[in-house]
Parts: structure tokens; sequence; C-alpha cells
């Protein structure tokens, strides 16, 4: 470490510093500068497009429940203008789940689908995910179309699955006609299961299965 006599040359050595680096300090302040310009800017946009979804959404949930025939119109508008936002997946996982109970199976599974497609990845929404490929795992049960419940369920890391994902599979394998495997996710969901009666439930099944 170089060291000086006096205040002048520590204050000379510090000018020719900024003069040697100028270009590199500057450019680096610069970009400092920017950087925050556009985090900020970014928050902000983010906040206000929230803002604004959270008005269309609250908007479509009261002209469902009044049968508005104007809902259908306000969701598409929710998910085409703020498609990615929290509030347009909400009011998307809301929509198929409304639909599947009006037996319009094929429109319930598009919604669901496309719920997983915009949840996925890093940045998405892991509960609005997993919710979404229950759902279709469910409606494609119903369908008969076992294969492809495995499928939709595959995706789930089998170290943390929810004992729900368990029983599905186990009814699917069932489906297929393969009971020893369904035997072993049927006791998973067990294994896994919280409430009492779901494991009653799970028992039965295990019980019931003709090896």
């Amino acid at each position: 470490m170089a060291e000086y006599s006096s205040d002048e040359e520590r204050f000379s050595a510090v000018v020719n510093f900024f003069k040697d680096y100028k270009v590199i300090i500057l450019s680096s302040i610069g970009l400092i500068f920017i950087s925050l310009v556009s985090i900020t800017g970014y928050q902000s946009y983010k906040e206000n497009r929230s803002s604004e979804a959270a008005i269309i959404y609250d908007s479509w949930l009261a002209e469902l429940e009044s049968n508005n025939e104007n809902s259908s119109e306000t969701f598409k508008k929710l998910q085409v203008k703020f498609s990615g936002t929290g509030y347009a997946q909400l009011a998307r996982m809301i929509n198929g789940s409304n639909l599947a109970r009006q037996g319009n199976f094929e429109d319930a599974i598009e919604n669901f689908e496309q719920l997983s497609d915009d949840t996925s990845g890093y940045f998405g929404n892991e509960v609005l995910n997993s919710i979404a490929k229950i759902n279709i795992a469910r409606i494609e049960l119903s369908n008969k179309n076992y294969t492809k419940v495995l499928k939709v369920l595959d995706s789930f890391a089998s170290n943390s699955e929810h004992s729900m994902v368990y029983e599905i599979k186990g009814d699917a394998l069932i489906g297929l006609k393969k009971a020893e495997l369904a035997k072993e996710q049927y006791q998973l969901a067990i294994d896994n299961a919280r409430d009492e009666s779901q494991k009653s439930i799970l028992n039965i099944k295990i019980n019931s299965i003709q090896l």
C-alpha cells in the first residue's frame, strides 16, 4: 500500500486515480442510476397494473354473483389486458371450477391448462399451479382418461405430494387394472393424510382391491 507524507499528496493521488479511471467510474455510476430508475419504474408499473386488474376482478365477481350476462366479456378483458397478474390467474381458476361444476369439462380443462402454463416456472405460482393440475387430473379421471391423469400428475415432486395426488394416482391405476401399483399409491396417500375420515376412505379402497 502506498504511503503519503502529506494531505496534498493524498489529494493528488485521488485526483490522479479519478483521471485514470474516470470513464469506468462514470459508466458504473450511470449504470447503477439507470438500474435503480428501471427497477423503480417497473415496480410502479406492476403496482398500477395490479390495481387496475383488481378493479376488473372485483367487477367480474360481482357480475358472477348477479348472473350478469356481461361477466364473460369482463373475464376476457381481465385475461387479455392483465394476463400474468394474480387476479387474472385467480379468475381463471374460479372460472374453470364453475365450468366443471356445470359439466362443461372441455372448457374447464382448457382453463386449467392455461392456468397451469401461466403459473409454471421459476417465477410462477406453485399453489395455483398445483390446483390447476389436480383439477385437470380429476376431470380426466371422471372421463376415464387414466393415462392422461398419470401424465398430468407426474410432474409433482415425489417427496412432497399432497395425499390427494397419491389418491388420484391410485384411482387412475385401478382404472388401468394395475392393482398392486394402485395399492402402493393409496398407502402413500394414507401416510401423508392428516384427516382420519380420508384415511378411512383410503383403507376401504385398499381393502376392495382384487389382487
